[in-house]
């Protein structure tokens, strides 16, 4: 099961006091209460888009470095998020 790792950026908004969460190499964006929540959702997108990427065998961007994510983004959050998917939908595809 492979698993994939990309940086994400957590925004205040400080009009509503909600979390948003964006991972720019995939363009996921979350939003919850909690930071906790924008995490989970943002790991449940990022597993929608790589099984899906992985079903129909497209190109799955690169995960940028953390460092280079906290620089153009500095003066946010900016931490790591993780997404395993099963692969057992491209071996069966190639079978």
């Amino acid at each position: 099961m492979p698993k994939f790792t990309y940086p994400i950026v957590f925004i205040l908004n400080p009009d509503t006091n909600w979390y948003n969460g964006y991972v720019p190499d995939l363009a996921v964006f979350s939003e919850g209460e909690k930071l906790e929540d924008v995490y989970a959702e943002a790991e449940e997108l990022m597993l929608a888009y790589l099984t899906l990427a992985t079903k129909y065998d497209a190109e799955i961007p690169t995960p940028s470095s953390l460092e280079e994510v906290s620089t153009k983004w500095a003066g946010y959050k900016v931490s790591l998020v993780s997404a395993a998917t099963n692969d057992q939908q491209k071996k069966s595809k190639k079978a």
